[in-house]
């Protein structure tokens, strides 16, 4: 029987269920990595009765009780996670329709703060301003979702005797040695120890061979090829023996191998009146088929920029390519890599890409950036759960009738939409929001909005067009992020790698739970313990763009798609993929396939600039950072307002926000 798990989603018991039918030096190799956000399996040392009681979560559950009950445990939910049913419908109507409800009922609530959203942003606001201001200061968050952390959340399985963490979204720390020193203050001050985090990676996870799967296509070669991809790419170790295993034909391997090395000359001659502006101009896909004469399927080779653009290589210019590490600058004269403005010497274009050294500066955690959520929830809030230590933080069972409790100073509150914000004449900002189809409205001293952009726009009435129409410019592009529960690791630890790309599937990356071991988690890799596999997809990425459409078009047009698909397709989908994949090892999907989360982020990473659609805006002068200005007693802190889908830029937009309100 297939899961119906559009609604609430559902929990998986320990018992069997069966499933019917589902980041240019470093290079590639940071953004393959990257992207192989953390599912780790514990043994459990703990107790069942300590383990998350599995009940699912009910209408009538959420409206009798005014907080939540000891048995709300969302991060157990399996089926349509991310923006699930349930999360999005009320800022449609308003965004879309401007609707909201005529009347609200006025709470007898009232607060130093008010945060709109509870995603890391909005979370990092809280805990800054509970920090600067004072901790007696009293601050609401409101959520549109059914848990906290927004793209950072938590999925967790129980399967016989196992507890397995996953990453629904937001996956890991980044290059933490980069990061602002805001960022690492309050990293550090949570407790998070960076040195550690990364330590606790085992670095042979990422000098492991990539499987590169390309099924389907008409040729005898291998539909699998395992290899050093990351170098290979580049003309670098046993290139020419991985590019013949392809499934093309010879003429076309040759001109590939040509592309690579750099022995070969471009078919056509790039423009050389303005190379700065060719460049830019000239999407790389062009440059692929029309100057290198590379056929259009030869070019579906590398599926990591998918997910680092979330676009196809025909929404990114030549210029954007060769920066962030994609093949090209070997065949390129020294004029147009003169142009590229790279900073780099002819060396380092050329070796950089292929670099891996950066991986190491990867800090993970298992359960992806949800741990950050979490741990600044615990600390805000002690009563949500015991332990003070990053450690203690991964087992810890957090207890969601806590989080909003009125003898609380901070109180987060879930399942609610915001529909209007605005400042009074008292100086005193309201806040109305809809909650389980119940109006409400309240009182703030001081508001940050930390939601999407283009809510905002629709939710303050009281901002001038011109401001709305910045804010409305970055348009998020959207992604799917996927743990699968597996029986077991058979199938999966027979072949050397670790790391999946798949450009003609429709997940381009498939991975494992990188190693990481730290407090009372110790990683398995024993064929026989169950596991999860992590899966990543870029819908808008196979859209066709014939240079009519914008990247912000083709985000709208894979929007859509994305709220239009059933779980049951995308089940199907990942069913037959893991079937192409794995079936030789003796994969069998009805068999081993245990229970399927699947994070759907319509709105997923926060727009920055495609130079082929974009103009080049003057410092200060971008849309988000024109849309990002205070209105009154109102901030905004948000991914959109840095144009950075990261830790980093979440935080810094957090802080930023704090500072208006507290100067």
């Amino acid at each position: 029987m297939s899961d119906k798990t559009e609604g609430k989603g559902q929990q998986i018991k320990s018992a069997k269920r069966h499933i019917t039918r589902r980041d240019y030096l470093n290079g590639m190799a940071v953004f393959a990595v990257g992207f192989a956000t953390g599912a780790v399996t514990m043994r459990s040392g703990f107790p069942e009765s300590d383990m998350p009681v599995e009940a699912p979560l009910t209408e009538a559950m959420l409206e009798t009780s005014p907080t939540l009950p000891s048995d709300y445990y969302p991060p157990t939910l399996t089926g349509m996670r991310g923006s699930h049913v349930g999360s999005f419908e009320t800022a449609h109507s308003l965004a879309w329709r401007g609707e909201r409800p005529a009347e609200f009922a006025d709470l007898d609530e009232d607060y130093d703060m008010v945060v709109v959203g509870a995603g890391i942003s909005g979370i990092a606001a809280a805990y800054l301003y509970q920090q600067q201001a004072g901790k007696d200061k009293r601050i609401l968050l409101l959520d549109n979702h059914d848990d906290f952390g927004g793209h950072a959340k938590r999925n967790e399985f129980h399967y016989q005797g196992h507890m397995i963490l996953g990453a629904g979204g937001s996956g890991y720390f980044g290059s933490p040695s980069s990061y602002a020193p805001e960022t690492k203050k309050i990293i550090k001050d949570a407790g998070f120890d960076t040195d550690e985090l990364k330590n606790s990676t085992e670095p042979n996870y990422y000098g492991s061979p990539i499987g590169l799967y390309m099924p389907g296509r008409d040729s005898d070669s291998e539909s699998m090829v395992h290899g050093d991809w990351m170098h290979a790419w580049h003309g670098y170790g046993d290139y020419r023996g991985l590019v013949k295993k392809l499934p093309f034909s010879d003429s076309e391997k040759e001109k590939l191998l040509g592309f690579i090395e750099g022995s070969r000359s471009l078919e056509k001659e790039l423009p050389s009146e303005d190379l700065k502006t060719t460049v830019r101009s000239i999407s790389y896909k062009t440059f692929l088929t029309d100057y290198v004469g590379l056929k259009e399927e030869t070019c579906a080779w590398n599926s990591i920029f998918d997910l680092y653009y979330l676009a196809g290589f025909d929404c990114i210019s030549l210029s954007e390519a060769i920066s962030v590490g994609l093949p090209g600058a070997k065949v390129l004269s020294q004029d147009v890599l003169g142009a590229l403005e790279l900073g780099l010497s002819e060396e380092e274009q050329q070796q950089g890409a292929s670099d891996k050294d950066g991986i190491t500066d990867q800090a993970w955690m298992p359960d992806g950036n949800a741990s950050f959520c979490r741990q600044i929830v615990r600390l805000m809030i002690p009563g949500v759960a015991s332990g003070k230590t990053v450690e203690s933080l991964f087992a810890a069972r957090f207890d969601y009738s806590q989080l909003d409790r009125a003898d609380h100073p901070v109180r987060l509150r879930l399942n609610s939409t915001v529909v209007n914000v605005a400042n009074n004449p008292d100086r005193s900002v309201s806040v109305s929001y809809v909650q389980q189809g119940k109006s409400y409205r309240l009182k703030t001293k001081r508001c940050i909005l930390a939601c999407y952009n283009g809510l905002i726009a629709s939710m303050c009435p009281e901002l001038p067009q011109e401001q709305k129409d910045n804010l409305l410019y970055g348009v998020r592009g959207p992604m799917l992020a996927v743990n699968v529960l597996l029986r077991n690791g058979h199938a999966f630890y027979q072949d050397e790698s670790q790391i999946y790309q798949c450009p003609t599937s429709p997940f381009a990356l498939v991975t494992k739970a990188p190693p990481v071991a730290m407090g009372g988690y110790k990683v398995t890799s024993d064929p026989k313990d169950p596991m999860v596999i992590y899966m990543l997809g870029a819908p808008a990425a196979g859209i066709p763009n014939d240079g009519s459409l914008t990247t912000r078009d083709i985000y709208r047009m894979g929007r859509r798609d994305v709220y239009s698909r059933s779980f049951e397709s995308y089940e199907e989908d990942i069913r037959t993929q893991l079937t192409g994949m794995f079936g030789p090892n003796g994969f069998d999907a009805d068999r081993d396939i245990e229970a399927i989360t699947l994070n759907r982020w319509a709105h997923g990473y926060a727009y920055n600039r495609f130079e082929l659609f974009d103009p080049a805006w003057p410092e200060g002068g971008a849309p988000y950072e024109l849309g990002r200005k205070q209105i009154g007693r109102i901030s905004i802190a948000n991914s959109d307002s840095e144009a950075r889908s990261n830790l980093d830029g979440a935080i810094i937009a957090a802080w930023r926000a704090v500072q208006e309100q507290l100067s």
